[in-house]
């Protein structure tokens, strides 16, 4: 995003994973690497192959920052 966002704008960066779930430590680190773009919102969606990859979603948002309106909130599917 160039220049200044509206006061009353949030900002939502994204990532679509439609092939499978990363590991636990991939997706850590897709957070804090949206996170530093300045992102309000963390959005983050992925495909479960198996019951394992809904407990990689899991661990990782256990460990999130997750707060709304004016700082980061952490949404993933």
């Amino acid at each position: 995003m160039h220049g200044k966002k509206p006061a009353k704008c949030e900002l939502i960066i994204y990532s679509h994973n439609y092939e499978n779930t990363p590991s636990i430590e991939d997706l850590g680190n897709l957070v804090v690497k949206i996170q530093a773009t300045g992102a309000d919102i963390v959005k983050i969606a992925t495909t479960a192959l198996d019951i394992t990859d809904a407990a990689h979603v899991f661990q990782v948002t256990v460990h999130s920052q997750y707060q709304h309106m004016g700082n980061q909130q952490l949404m993933i599917w």
